[in-house]
């Protein structure tokens, strides 16, 4: 079965059954890949384990094997939302959405300078773009084309359904200057490299692939960066969660810039490592870090 038929299915049973079919279905599948995807499940073990080590833990068999299946299972989640919610309504928000520190969204917002709005590939983050956007605030977001035209047409699709102004990855570096000197906001995933470079920091203890455009654009425009995640709860509502500030004029440089977005990215990964939808080994020197 090709990936677009995969996905393209998914988009419409997604949109077609209620809520809770739908994640029936997504968890179904998701068991499926877990129990057939062998390379991709040792990836996630792995990046589980470097995850605990990084914490001081050595956990069990079980416990990876549990927490690597739960990752899938929550992706699953997390591609039935992302076909099934196009807009967002206000009423949804409030019945879905539960925010956290509301207050500093609203502090980056008064000092005009355009914003960087830090995420990764964790918990729902394409749903934070379709909350903003439901919210009445314009968002542009870069993102990675697909190999197959038709599947990213497919995802570039759904973003543009949500207001969400989507800006291709290998044409972004002027289109993103010029939003945020406009003083709009820009929303980028901080956890994965996708340039030839091999310019390595330290992330959950060892050296890692990360990507230094959040912190080059927010070093030299002076725009903020706001760490942003949108977690998935128990229930199956969310909590969106807005991290302080991290303004240019008040750190040392570039690499302080960059050592922090690590930091934060470790705090909100190492609480719920089954929630970040990596699916190669992350630390490994082969990885080509390209993902779904």
């Amino acid at each position: 079965m090709s990936e677009y038929f995969c996905y393209k299915t998914a988009s419409i049973l997604s949109r077609a059954l209620p809520r809770p079919m739908g994640y029936w279905c997504g968890l179904r599948l998701a068991d499926h890949f877990y129990h057939t995807r062998h390379k991709d499940r040792a990836a996630v073990i792995n990046n589980l384990t470097q995850i605990y080590k990084a914490q001081g833990t050595i956990p069990s068999k079980d416990t990876l094997e549990g927490q690597a299946r739960k990752t899938f299972q929550y992706f699953g989640k997390y591609l039935v939302d992302f076909f099934r919610f196009s807009q967002v309504t206000r009423d949804e928000i409030e019945h879905l959405i539960s925010i956290q520190h509301n207050e500093y969204f609203e502090e980056v917002l008064q000092r005009e300078k355009g914003v960087i709005i830090l995420t990764a590939h964790f918990g729902n983050w394409e749903f934070g773009g379709a909350v903003l956007s439901g919210m009445g605030y314009n968002i542009n977001a870069v993102f990675l084309p697909q190999n197959v035209q038709k599947l990213d047409a497919l995802f570039e699709r759904q973003r543009r359904r949500r207001g969400v102004r989507v800006v291709p990855l290998g044409h972004s570096a002027s289109s993103v200057i010029r939003c945020l000197k406009k003083g709009e906001m820009v929303a980028l995933l901080g956890d994965r490299d996708f340039t030839p470079r091999n310019d390595l920091v330290e992330f959950f203890g060892r050296e890692a692939r990360m990507p230094r455009g959040p912190s080059w654009l927010s070093w030299r425009l002076g725009a903020p960066i706001l760490p942003s995640f949108v977690l998935r709860q128990v229930d199956d509502t969310f909590l969106a969660r807005f991290h302080p500030p991290i303004y240019p004029e008040d750190m040392d440089s570039e690499d302080a810039i960059r050592e922090r977005i690590c930091r934060v990215l470790e705090q909100e990964i190492g609480e719920n490592p089954h929630q970040w939808f990596i699916f190669d080994d992350f630390w490994s020197e082969r990885t080509s870090n390209g993902n779904t």
